[in-house]
């Protein structure tokens, strides 16, 4: 099982991939962050294997925020889920990402950019 936490600061966009990600099989999701402070307790409480993050949360920067995960000592790998497709896979990688997803995209892409992340984490 693969457990996914999900940080976005839209309330619907945050139930709608918590909904998706529940419906598939072979995923969990443990949790959902609004942001930095909600996403940081959410970490240490339910351990994912990979977050789910968005590229803007209001003033915070995902890709600093990923750095930020990345670089704790048990740390779960991170998707970087995008509105815009400005943020390349090179920006990503550099901040410590498995890889980016633009929002846009069929919602099969996330799922195999989530499994993707998984199989990274346990290599």
């Amino acid at each position: 099982m693969i457990r996914v936490l999900v940080v976005d600061d839209h309330p619907v966009l945050r139930a709608g991939l918590e909904a998706v990600l529940r419906s598939e099989p072979g995923f969990a999701c443990v949790g959902a962050a609004a942001d930095r402070d909600e996403l940081l307790v959410l970490l240490r409480r339910t351990r994912p294997n990979v977050v789910v993050l968005d590229r803007r949360l209001g003033a915070e920067d995902g890709l600093a925020l990923c750095r930020e995960i990345r670089s704790g000592p048990v740390a779960p790998e991170v998707v970087i889920y995008t509105a815009n497709d400005d943020t390349t896979e090179e920006d990503a990688q550099d901040a410590g990402a498995s890889g980016v997803i633009v929002k846009t995209r069929p919602v099969d892409d996330l799922f195999d950019a989530v499994r993707l992340a998984a199989r990274r984490a346990v290599a």
